[in-house]
């Protein structure tokens, strides 16, 4: 049987060598483009990934004319699909590095087939080398609309950040900034926009991420005609609070975790909004109610910073100095570090961080150990306190209402 195989298969063989000469002696264009597209269907009917590559190397040498070449290796970007992945990712390989030589002759073919090559690659989850398979198409060859563009650098920066090459990604999308104006639509303009959250949300600028995140969860966005599904909305605003959290203490992030905090679709994000809660109201956090959040974190939010602390440890010692400040007018380091379940140098160390920030006011006499709080003595900013104080406690007091006599809070809406 293994003979007979081995006949067959070398008979074949002679066969399409045979076939490829008399192709090629053929004068008439016409007939040789037919010739050379129905030995590729049947190649590929047959699954005969190797012949069907030897058919392609010798199409793409200079015996055979552009007007026939050009067709067939047309023909093939076309009729590869039909080829299962492992085999088509055999021969488009292949076919790239042939019209790589002649890259002037086969742009558009060239780009073609690395598009199938990356799309292979995606079914396999290996993400950065499609990327990098699309990366090297010529977009500024002038073939390209501004629209096409901004499509093909977004699908290229999305890649790189399932493969968490952030760097890489910013430049496709900084690339794709420069033509989205000019692009219509609107999936590729959401897709843009999430795109660059995530990239803020890597660099770990996580004031500016929840913002975007933000923007994007209450907007009103239509995809091909179709609203965004509420769930995915809700994927943002969870995404928007994350980051929020992450967010170095300060006026700023105070600012944003009362948005969040206002947000009614906010209480149904059961594990994030206690905390959202206990944030916004300035109230001293602990280990333990920090730990189920922690478990939601992305790799790239649990990274560990030069002092050796995480990103999360970092944000919650920062927002425990600032509720501290809202209970003492002074206070001990070694007493703070015990607050705060941290050492007391530690304590001092983050403490003129943010003094020196202008995130917290205050002063350290490092003699005496003691950290004195301050008071901003600009009226408007002491005004604004005081009427987002009242708020809150009016806020809680319609809380309770709503708690204890539900028909009270129904009448009064």
């Amino acid at each position: 049987t293994y003979i007979y195989i081995c006949m067959v298969s070398t008979s074949f063989y002679f066969n399409m060598e045979e076939e490829i000469k008399a192709i090629a002696f053929n004068s008439d264009p016409k007939a040789q483009t037919e010739a050379y597209v129905n030995l590729i269907d049947r190649l590929i009917d047959s699954r005969s990934a190797a012949e069907l590559s030897k058919v392609v190397a010798h199409v793409l040498t200079d015996n055979v004319p552009l007007v026939v070449s050009r067709p067939a290796i047309q023909h093939l970007t076309s009729a590869v699909s039909r080829l299962k992945v492992p085999e088509r990712m055999d021969v488009t390989k292949g076919a790239i590095d042939l019209v790589q030589t002649r890259l002037l002759s086969f742009e558009e073919s060239g780009s073609r087939l690395r598009e199938i090559l990356s799309e292979c690659l995606v079914e396999q989850d290996r993400y950065s080398e499609a990327a990098r398979v699309l990366s090297h198409i010529n977009m500024e060859s002038g073939r390209y609309t501004d629209p096409e563009k901004a499509k093909f650098y977004v699908n290229v920066a999305e890649l790189f950040l399932e493969a968490g090459e952030t760097v890489e990604a910013d430049k496709f999308l900084n690339r794709s900034a420069q033509v989205i104006h000019n692009c219509a639509d609107e999936n590729v303009r959401v897709r843009h926009k999430v795109s660059y959250a995530r990239i803020l949300d890597s660099k770990r600028k996580f004031l500016e991420a929840a913002q975007r995140y933000y923007e994007l969860s209450t907007g009103e966005i239509q995809i091909e005609g179709q609203h965004v599904k509420e769930e995915e909305l809700l994927h943002l605003l969870t995404k928007a609070v994350t980051c929020a959290l992450l967010a170095n203490a300060g006026p700023q992030r105070t600012r944003m975790l009362a948005t969040l905090n206002k947000d009614q679709r906010a209480y149904n994000l059961t594990t994030h909004h206690p905390l959202l809660d206990k944030m916004y109201r300035e109230r001293l956090l602990t280990r333990a109610e920090v730990h189920a959040f922690e478990h939601t974190l992305e790799p790239h939010q649990k990274a560990i910073l030069a002092d050796g602390s995480t990103v999360l440890e970092r944000a919650v010692v920062e927002h425990n100095i600032l509720a501290a400040s809202r209970l003492y007018d002074n206070v001990l380091f070694s007493e703070l570090g015990k607050l705060l379940e941290i050492d007391p140098d530690k304590a001092e160390q983050v403490a003129s961080r943010m003094i020196g920030e202008n995130r917290l006011l205050g002063s350290i006499d490092q003699v005496e150990g003691i950290l004195e709080f301050g008071e901003d003595h600009d009226p408007l900013i002491g005004f604004d306190a005081n009427i987002k104080r009242v708020c809150i406690a009016v806020n809680s007091c319609w809380e309770m209402i709503e708690k204890s006599a539900p028909e009270l809070s129904q009448k009064s809406q």
